[in-house]
């Protein structure tokens, strides 16, 4: 097993596996991963890895890569990415950029600071209708237009479909790559969204498949597997009975902080519906526990906690805390550095089972490609396990169209 899953005080929800809605739930996925159903379970079988290591290989020669997307177009390339690159400095070849937001200030300080005759525009929507990412591309095509060949340094990735964006590059004769229409963008990063930046990045993109597919056929070959790993969900599901309406998300690694936001997007734009979800809040071990961890301890009894961490055992450097003429720090002295970080998670863990919070911790063997793209696998079933058990549809999110609507409306009438 790549990773690993503990449990604390949800030992009385055991019951609740026989139970006929756990059994419906689990025997609809069931059907549903049996038959490849899903767009992304599609994908992860599709032999397609060879069109984007070329791609990857090409976008090599450029000294900057600029993703443009939001949402799904970007969260699960970033996620990627992050676990190879330089948590502190952009220390890649090239170097990757991902432009989320529609803030000019941030963007043209960018714009800036790069060589932009050196620079490959990535635009991602599956729509080809994404306001956000039209803007950006035609802030950026501004910025631009003076730079030679510039036709041949944009790659489109869009449905194949009759949109905005489509016909941008058709009519300037951008490179096209398909966003396949059966998979939707939080759902993208197993498929050219996700794994192009992460390739570009030396994420060993199809180590992260495999780790994927062991997962499902970990599913598929003991029945017993499912209910270990969904345990923790059954117990989420039913304390939400209980008005336990908030998801706390919390990796101890500064590799794993965008794995955060991207469960972040796919838990609440899959369940947030019809007056009902739970609401995912995403920290950071160790940074967070001295900005939330008050309230997490000592205030409302609304929460469930996930913590996740990776098993440190190669880490054995250890600290001179020496100072003065004969002078250390006990605490840490001769001890390896990271002992402080376990240790923290540790005492947190600890402090929250006595407070009898119900909580799931997530041991990963290594953070390596096997290991999160089995880690991402069961969280994708885990969201659609959740909206079934609710009765929501996963895949939709009606609402945030409204918004999009509107947002147009202002548009036209300035």
């Amino acid at each position: 097993m790549l990773f690993s899953q503990s449990f604390f005080n949800l030992h009385y929800f055991e019951s609740e596996l026989k139970s006929k809605k756990y059994l419906s739930t689990k025997k609809k996925i069931f059907k549903d991963i049996s038959s490849k159903s899903f767009g992304f379970l599609k994908d992860i079988y599709c032999d397609n890895l060879g069109e984007i290591t070329k791609l990857a290989d090409h976008l090599r020669n450029f000294e900057n890569v600029l993703f443009l997307g939001t949402g799904g177009s970007s969260l699960g390339g970033k996620t990627l990415v992050s676990i190879k690159e330089n948590f502190f400095f952009k220390d890649s070849s090239p170097k990757i950029f991902f432009l989320e937001n529609v803030d000019e200030w941030s963007i043209s300080r960018l714009t800036m600071k790069i060589n932009l005759q050196n620079t490959a525009l990535v635009v991602i929507s599956k729509s080809g209708e994404t306001i956000e990412t039209l803007s950006q591309f035609f802030f950026l095509k501004n910025e631009m237009k003076e730079i030679d060949n510039f036709k041949k340094k944009v790659f489109i990735i869009t449905e194949n479909k009759k949109s905005t964006l489509k016909e941008i590059q058709e009519e300037e004769g951008f490179k096209f790559y398909e966003h396949k229409k059966n998979i939707g963008g939080r759902f993208s990063i197993f498929s050219l969204v996700g794994l192009l930046p992460a390739s570009l990045a030396g994420f060993e993109i199809s180590s992260f498949r495999e780790g994927g597919k062991l997962f499902l056929k970990n599913l598929i070959d003991d029945e017993s597997f499912f209910d270990n790993q969904f345990f923790s969900t059954l117990c989420l599901l039913n304390l939400y009975k209980k008005n336990y309406n908030i998801s706390v998300f919390m990796p101890y690694s500064d590799r794993l902080d965008n794995l955060s936001f991207w469960y972040r997007q796919l838990w609440a734009e899959s369940i947030g519906k019809n007056k009902m979800g739970i609401t995912p809040v995403n920290a950071l071990g160790t940074v967070d526990q001295h900005s939330q961890l008050q309230l997490y301890l000592d205030g409302p009894s609304d929460k469930f906690f996930t913590f996740i961490f990776e098993n440190k055992k190669k880490f054995n450097k250890k600290l001179d805390c020496s100072y003065g003429k004969d002078k250390n720090f006990s605490l840490l002295h001769n001890r390896p550095f990271e002992n402080l970080l376990i240790f923290e998670l540790r005492a947190t863990i600890e402090t929250l089972k006595q407070k009898k919070a119900p909580l799931r911790v997530i041991e990963l063997d290594e953070i390596n490609e096997n290991a999160i793209g089995s880690l991402i696998m069961f969280l994708f079933l885990e969201t659609i396990f959740s909206c079934y058990f609710i009765n929501v549809d996963p895949f939709n999110q009606p609402a945030v169209e409204e918004g999009k609507i509107l947002t147009k409306e202002f548009l036209e009438n300035e």
